[in-house]
C-alpha cells in the first residue's frame, strides 16, 4: 500500500520535465495521481543537470491538506507548505 499524490511539474522548461520523467520512471508524472517517494532526491538529481535553472513541483496528496511545493536549484532543496487560514469574520458579507 502507498500514498498518492497529485504532481505538477509544469512551471518546467521542457527539458527540466523530461528529465524529471526520466530520472523518475515516471513517463505520466502530471497526469495520474502516482506514488514518487523519491521526488526529494529526483529533483535534487535534476537540478545539478540544470544548475542555473529553479525547479518548482508541487503536490497534492489524497488526504487533505496535504499541498505543498518543492523548489531546488544546483543540488540544494527546500519543501514549502502553504499556511491556510480564514479571514475574521465580515458581518457585511451576510446576505
Amino acid at each position: 500500500m502507498g500514498y498518492y499524490t497529485q504532481h505538477d511539474i509544469s512551471n518546467n522548461s521542457e527539458e527540466v520535465q523530461q528529465a524529471l520523467k526520466e530520472v523518475s520512471g515516471y513517463e505520466y508524472i502530471q497526469e495520474e495521481d502516482i506514488k514518487w517517494y523519491r521526488s526529494d532526491e529526483d529533483c535534487k538529481t535534476v537540478s545539478l543537470m540544470f544548475p542555473d535553472q529553479l525547479i518548482s513541483v508541487s503536490g497534492v496528496g489524497e488526504e487533505q491538506p496535504d499541498i505543498w511545493i518543492i523548489y531546488a536549484k544546483n543540488g540544494k532543496l527546500y519543501r514549502e507548505a502553504p499556511d491556510l487560514t480564514f479571514p475574521e469574520f465580515d458581518e457585511t458579507k451576510l446576505k
